[in-house]
């Protein structure tokens, strides 16, 4: 029987090769990423501050901002070829990267909340409208994933984007928070009652959409929040991939 199933996984690698999620180079089957993205892509490493994310060693929130969630923790920093490989599974249709970024963010949230009994893990929600038009929501996607990875019940729909709003990537910090403010509801068909939630998003950059979602389940009662995302945003690691780059520039 194993021999039949590693028959059928050569096979398939044959007729679907496998690819890294980071740099798309032909990798192993059972992979998710090269061996030189392994070295180069900025994954997060040791300690971490549950109020951004962060590797202790880059932390630089200083825990200033009031959160609306316990903890937050995700594998990769929002740069380099993580920015690209996200880019291309929200705009590019590109799904198949759901289940590699799952993975890494399932081994995170075990390495970290390992302890933690979750009721539901659920997502950030979009404007039906645009998850119309693209097809799918990605943080729908990754929740659906870390479901299965991590044996916990899926919440479809708990939380409820009421209507749309500017994308907060065009947003400043004040605008992301104000942008938000009664946008989300949650599905009052599910008891929330003292239920400890898993959080699923894409990306933490201002945390302002994680923020505000933590706070409509926090006034439905639960009795915890914890965000998962496969990427956070942090300065000190984009002035050290903008000094690498202009040095790069400079040599060419």
């Amino acid at each position: 029987m194993a021999c039949f199933k590693d028959i059928s996984i050569f096979i398939s690698s044959m007729l679907f090769p496998n690819h890294c999620i980071f740099c798309n180079e032909p990798i192993d089957p059972f992979e998710d990423y090269c061996e030189n993205c392994g070295k180069s892509v900025p994954f997060i490493k040791g300690e971490i501050c549950t109020h951004c994310g962060a590797a202790i060693e880059d932390c630089d929130c200083n825990k200033r901002k009031t959160v609306y969630y316990d903890k937050l923790a995700a594998p990769l920093y929002y740069d380099g070829d993580v920015k690209s490989c996200i880019h291309r599974f929200k705009f590019k249709d590109e799904r198949q990267t759901a289940k590699p970024l799952a993975r890494l963010m399932s081994k995170t949230l075990k390495e970290h909340f390992g302890d933690i009994k979750f009721d539901y893990v659920t997502y950030i929600p979009m404007y039906r409208t645009k998850e119309r038009k693209r097809g799918f929501n990605q943080s729908r996607l990754l929740a659906t994933e870390i479901s299965k990875l991590c044996d916990i019940p899926f919440a479809d729909k708990l939380i409820i984007k009421l209507y749309d709003t500017d994308n907060q990537h065009d947003c400043t910090g004040l605008e992301r928070t104000g942008n938000l403010i009664g946008v989300f509801d949650v599905n009052e068909s599910i008891n929330l009652t003292d239920k400890t939630i898993l959080l699923i998003d894409d990306i933490k950059t201002s945390g302002a959409t994680l923020n505000e979602c933590g706070k409509i389940l926090y006034l439905n009662d639960v009795k915890s929040v914890i965000c998962l995302t496969a990427a956070v945003r942090n300065s000190k690691i984009e002035k050290k991939y903008n000094k690498q780059r202009c040095n790069y520039e400079k040599e060419s």
